[in-house]
């Protein structure tokens, strides 16, 4: 009877207690793993997308400078050409009078110059008044169309300079 005794009190695991206690516990350090699985796929999504983010910024700032230099090099040009139209309508006004052909062909040689850096006249002469392009400095009646070129107007790269002055008639 001692014997009874003891082994009740004293209970001696069995093979299937003790399978039982390691599933139990793998069991856990799966769901354990499982779980920081899940966060560090998290953390790795949010990084992914910062670094996204962060690489966007990076090709706008690199795109804004582009164009910034190109408007800032177009914006100097401009200036520079705008500089040179009233000599360019004065060596015209010359030639009309003087008729010297090493006049006509400076005037030329540095139209061509021009026309390579974008720069081009606004063909006004007999088309209908556009405010887009012309500013009128007299009308002789309720005329809508160009009679007469007082200051020619100019494109630098499809940008207007300078409006053409011009008279309006019938």
């Amino acid at each position: 009877m001692k014997q009874s005794s003891q082994s009740s009190s004293h209970h001696q695991p069995t093979a299937a207690d003790q399978q039982q206690q390691p599933d139990h516990s793998l069991q856990d350090e799966a769901t354990q793993l499982n779980q920081r699985i899940a966060e560090l796929e998290v953390a790795l999504a949010a990084s992914v997308e910062r670094e996204k983010r962060v690489l966007a910024d990076y090709q706008n700032v690199v795109r804004r400078s582009q164009e910034d230099r190109v408007r800032f090099i177009k914006m100097a040009a401009s200036e520079f050409v705008e500089t040179l139209l009233a000599p360019l309508d004065h060596l015209a006004l010359a030639a009309d009078q003087l008729h010297d052909p090493g006049l006509n062909m400076v005037i030329t040689e540095l139209w061509q110059a021009l026309r390579s850096q974008g720069l081009e006249e606004i063909e006004v002469m007999g088309k209908p008044f556009d405010v887009s392009v012309m500013e009128v400095v007299d009308k002789q009646g309720k005329a809508s169309k160009v009679t007469s070129v007082v200051s020619r107007g100019y494109r630098l790269n499809g940008e207007v300079v300078r409006h053409a002055k011009v008279v309006l008639g019938e």
